[in-house]
């Protein structure tokens, strides 16, 4: 097996992992010793330059232990990003699947994203989860009062279980088929979080099972691990057969050092994005005696460096290196002063073969995660708040071969809630919106254009356009406002503001070199996000607000944006009160659809309605625009699934939720609430089944 080993070490600095470190062998106060001031060692806080692999191993070793001698130094900390992994966006209704049934919403056609339901137009794969909810907190706090004398608690045995139900969208209602449990030791870190499929035709011959170490179940939930937990992190991918998926087995596992922070999946290659830190045996955090730091220094510069850099394990094989020195991109200029403590890497393996393909990482604070069908770009930061600035490195994939491009630099730093919706690849340009935040009331918008330099060897994407600019220097939102929501979609880019009204901007960029604003629309409430609807358009999930800019309900809205110089509000309709919630306002894959003929696209939103901080009900709203191919289109209700009210006696809360799924198939809907689903036929409320038990 030829295995190639690209290795970029994505290379941030964490304050939280305090494992101590010694420095390299110096001229200490006598024979053997060892320079222990740490003093001349700072953080490196890259410039956002043309990368490189052309160090010396000495150089790039010298990098990681001059980490660990940080992490060691009391008091020194360096907040390290681990956030805002994400995919890209495209041009169209973005989901997989065929006409009649729907699948996971993703951010553009044939990059695949993990999620907790997967459907294949026969069988829903679930990953079984505790949930947020009171009654399991008091739950817990009754198991708390029945420890014992030494004040131990009895843990229940770890369980991971994928469950899988055969459907009958004839009938619409689902067959338990298995619960099938992974098997975990009792004390490992590892949770069955998200799934992928791998298919064999239209049949589904593999489940991809993704597990990872950084959450743990506390009494509310599903719950991020310290930043300590990623020390030691670990991911594991288990490849479970389900030809026959009454009896599934394990096909292939593989485990990989680091935390996992994302992942992708197009054709049967995998796409693992991964946060890890080199760790020491023996190591003595705060080292207070010239002993103890003299032992840490010992360790540091003793331990191989394939000891310090992350590997992976295929089944029960020995453990491969998945980086070396001189797999590792650093910038063009290293200090030899400077260290990183942290290695995040994107990996690709093919599924089908079983085999690592490529792995690929970038020293930086990553915030952010690009991925079309044909390149992948890491954002990054850099700078203070008031002068920050986002690089963004270009990868060029071909069926996992992830080879290096170049490097651009904006000024700002892309969007807070979903990053994957501020940058966008068309035609081998890449638009990226981001915010300068010089002045903490007074946010600037911008829309820059990036493309490669025509000399290659430069390893630069230049900025060729922006926005605004000295032809046009209209600000992109009103004073005060922040960016909530951006959508590409073609020729055209929607950015949402907020602040007290939703100013939505419409941008022409169909012209790469010379792009414009054209309409701006301004409406009460917030749009979180936006997805597209036959030509002309929009449909957007977000939250009503008052003229103070305190928010209500959810609010699901359809806008006309055909005349691109006069945008309108076509409907809107408001869930709940102030309180009411919706996975979909910051997750996509709460939000489902089907089109149905080309004059009608159902959807679909969970929504957990309040009034205040009272809860009325959880359940499953169901949408339709119609006359898509008239004159106006138009935005309709049907009935709710609602699976959980209140009762009216004091306060109460939902059992389940937190992580609601749909999926539809026919006039059938599937309702994945907590661990249990729902079924019904659209046009007949009644005709609700569940939940389908084990």
């Amino acid at each position: 097996m030829n295995i190639r080993s690209m290795t970029l070490c994505a290379l941030a600095a964490s304050p939280m992992l305090l494992v101590a470190c010694g420095g390299s062998n110096g001229d200490g106060e006598g024979p053997g010793r060892y320079d222990t001031d740490y003093r001349q060692l700072r953080w490196a806080d890259p410039d956002l330059e043309p990368l490189t692999n052309e160090h010396s191993p000495e150089a790039v070793s010298q990098y990681v232990r001059n980490g660990l001698r940080l992490q060691m130094r009391a008091g020194d900390y360096n907040w390290a990003e681990e956030g805002g992994v994400a995919m890209p966006d495209v041009s169209d209704n973005a989901a997989e699947g065929s006409d009649d049934y729907s699948r996971t919403n993703v951010h553009v056609e044939g990059v695949d994203e993990a999620d907790r339901l997967k459907y294949d137009g026969r069988y829903l794969f679930v990953v079984e989860s505790p949930q947020y909810s009171y009654h399991r907190f008091a739950e817990r706090v009754a198991l708390d009062e029945a420890a014992g004398d030494d004040g131990s608690v009895p843990e229940p045995p770890p369980v991971q279980a994928l469950r899988i139900y055969e459907t009958d969208p004839e009938q619409a209602s689902a067959t338990p088929i298995m619960r099938y449990e992974l098997e975990r030791d009792a004390d490992s870190p590892l949770v069955l979080s998200q799934l992928y499929t791998l298919e064999d035709g239209d049949a589904t011959e593999a489940v991809v099972a993704l597990s990872d170490s950084r959450y743990y179940y506390g009494g509310w939930g599903w719950m991020g691990m310290p930043e300590i937990a990623l020390q030691e992190g670990h991911t594991r991918v288990e490849l479970v057969d389900v030809q026959s998926p009454e009896n599934p087995s394990i096909r292939w596992s593989l485990e990989v050092e680091g935390t996992l922070l994302n992942s992708r999946k197009i054709g049967d290659v995998l796409y693992l994005v991964s946060r890890s830190s080199p760790y020491i045996e023996g190591l003595e955090p705060y080292a207070g005696t010239d002993e103890a730091r003299q032992n840490n220094e010992r360790l540091i510069s003793s331990t191989p460096m394939s000891d310090l850099l992350p590997g992976y394990r295929v089944d029960e094989a020995p453990e491969q290196p998945l980086v070396s020195e001189g797999d590792c991109y650093l910038p063009e200029t290293l200090n030899p002063d400077e260290g990183f403590a942290d290695i995040v890497t994107v990996s690709a393996f093919n599924l089908r073969e079983q085999r690592l393909v490529s792995a690929v990482c970038v020293n930086a604070h990553l915030s952010g995660l690009y991925m079309s069908l044909d390149s992948l770009y890491l954002g990054t930061r850099a700078g203070l708040w008031r002068e920050e600035k986002t690089g963004l490195h270009k990868f060029a994939i071909a069926g996992g071969d992830i080879r290096y491009r170049g490097t651009g630099l904006v000024p700002g730093q892309l969007n807070w809630s979903d990053p994957s919706f501020s940058m966008d690849e068309a035609q081998g340009y890449l638009r990226v919106v981001t915010t300068v935040w010089e002045d903490w009331s007074d946010p600037e918008h911008f829309l820059h254009v990036l493309k490669e330099a025509s000399d290659s060897d430069s390893r630069t994407l230049d900025v060729v356009a922006r926005l605004p600019n000295d032809a046009q220097p209209a600000p992109i939102g009103k004073p005060g406002e922040d960016i909530y929501a951006v959508r590409f979609l073609g020729d055209r880019a929607y950015i949402v503001t907020f602040e007290r009204i939703d100013p939505l901007y419409v941008l022409d960029v169909s012209d790469n070199e010379n792009p414009s604003v054209l309409g701006e629309l301004e409406i009460p409430g917030v749009s979180n996000y936006l997805h597209p609807v036959g030509e002309g358009y929009l449909v957007s999930v977000g939250q009503e607000a008052d003229e103070n800019g305190g928010f209500g309900g959810v609010k699901v809205e359809l806008f006309d944006v055909r005349d691109d110089l006069n945008p309108v509000s076509v409907e809107a309709v408001e869930l709940g009160g102030s309180g009411s919630w919706s996975e979909a306002l910051t997750d996509l894959r709460a939000f489902n659809f089907l089109p149905v003929g080309t004059d009608q696209l159902r959807f679909t939103v969970p929504v957990t309605r309040r009034d205040g901080y009272r809860w009325l009900d959880s359940g499953l709203f169901l949408f339709e625009v119609n006359e898509l191919t008239g004159t106006q289109a138009t935005l309709e209700t049907r009935e709710p699934l609602i699976v959980e009210s209140a009762t009216g006696s004091g306060y109460e809360y939902p059992m389940g939720g937190g992580s609601d799924r749909s999926r539809m198939h026919g006039d059938t809907v599937y309702y994945l609430h907590g661990n249990d689903i729902w079924a019904r036929d659209w046009d007949e409320p009644e005709s609700l089944e569940g939940p389908f038990s084990f």
